[in-house]
């Protein structure tokens, strides 16, 4: 069973919103963050979700450094229409409480770093890539070019730039459906990755152009949940993904048995959504052939590991029971410190000691739990 599903209420305290834009935290990286939304559609493949014969149409946005001197800076609603909507029934809030999000990030800003490295994300079952922005910006602003991708009929709503949009049909209760939904989800990251190659595309981004493309032969993962699933599988299915971060990610799907050459790192729940991930996880770990880390955060739920501690605290609503006790800036400050760390050393060839114990007073939420 697939585990990603917000249930929480935040009635009382999102009453007293009253601002018309309520604006995550500034990044704290090196880099100033801008973003850009892109339509990505893979003609060669069937979505077999579909209700009508129709090619696979990813919705992704891309996070991205740029010009310290960037003059203009535009902001937006974080959230769209209906995913706005979505989370306020989902959550029990007024009506129009998360419309008013907006990051920090400068919408459409020429992309400044072609060179840093490219990563992309894959968000939990149910989720969507926007449920992530607050991490994904800040890790951004830490040097690296973040692609995040939703996988339609599997998030919770995808709408697309024409106005249509999918919600989430999917049944994880019917035999083999976990694993085809994983198959479809790997490939939806190896199309997206593909598309970065595509001048189609990467013409739409500021700051690209011929001469000026993002590196895509040597690139990172990284997931949530059934994120964390496809972030392993992603690595056996296509080498290009030389190196995998899994949050609270079950490991599912053959890897399971194969294992893979590339470096993973998983930061885990502390109490995570069955134990039978941590069997999993236990059982899978002696097939990791490349260097790895297990991770474990205190005070944490598999909720903890998106953006909804960060949403209650800017409501100034206790989630504690259902997304831990751990406060959403401080887990964001946690898990793109990891990230950065782990992707810094196998995508930079920078190592600051984070994951073999070097300033661990730092982080005392994070303990060792297995390499």
């Amino acid at each position: 069973m697939r585990q990603n599903t917000v249930a929480l209420s935040l009635l009382c305290a999102a009453a007293a919103v009253t601002a018309d834009q309520i604006l995550f935290p500034n990044t704290t990286g090196a880099y100033r963050v801008g973003s850009k939304d892109l339509e990505l559609v893979d003609y060669s493949r069937n979505d077999i979700y579909s209700p009508f014969p129709q090619p696979r149409d990813l919705m992704a946005t891309l996070y991205y450094p740029i010009d310290d001197n960037q003059t203009t800076c535009t902001t937006d609603r974080l959230y769209t229409p209906l995913l706005a909507t979505a989370l306020d029934l989902l959550v029990t809030a007024p009506l129009g409480t998360f419309k008013r999000f907006a990051l920090p990030s400068c919408i459409g800003a020429p992309l400044a770093h072609p060179d840093l490295p490219l990563v992309l994300f894959s968000h939990g079952y149910k989720g969507s890539r926007l449920l992530y922005a607050g991490f994904l910006q800040e890790f951004a602003s830490h040097g690296f070019n973040v692609l995040a991708v939703d996988h339609p009929y599997d998030a919770l709503v995808v709408e697309y730039p024409d106005g249509r949009f999918v919600y989430n049909t999917l049944d994880d209760s019917e035999a083999g459906a976990v694993e085809q939904d994983l198959e479809v989800r790997v490939e939806d990251m190896i199309f997206a990755l593909n598309s970065m190659n595509n001048s189609t595309i990467t013409s739409q981004i500021p700051g690209l152009s011929s001469d000026k493309c993002l590196q895509t032969s040597h690139v990172g993962i990284l997931g949530h949940s059934f994120g964390g699933s496809t972030t392993l599988q992603a690595t056996v299915n296509d080498t290009r993904f030389v190196a995998g971060t899994l949050l609270d990610g079950p490991f599912w799907g053959f890897a399971n048995q194969t294992g893979t050459d590339a470096p993973i790192f998983l930061l885990a729940a502390l109490q995570p959504s069955s134990e039978d991930w941590i069997t999993e996880w236990t059982t899978t770990w002696p097939r990791l052939r490349g260097f790895k880390r297990w991770f474990d955060v205190a005070g944490t739920t598999h909720l903890s590991f998106d953006d909804i501690p960060l949403l209650g605290n800017l409501l100034d609503a206790d989630l504690s029971e259902t997304a831990g006790n751990v406060t959403g800036v401080r887990m964001i400050e946690i898990q793109s410190a990891f990230a950065t760390s782990f992707f810094n050393r196998f995508l930079k060839n920078k190592n600051d000691g984070l994951l073999d114990g070097k300033d661990s007073n730092q982080w005392p939420e994070v303990s060792f739990a297995m390499n």
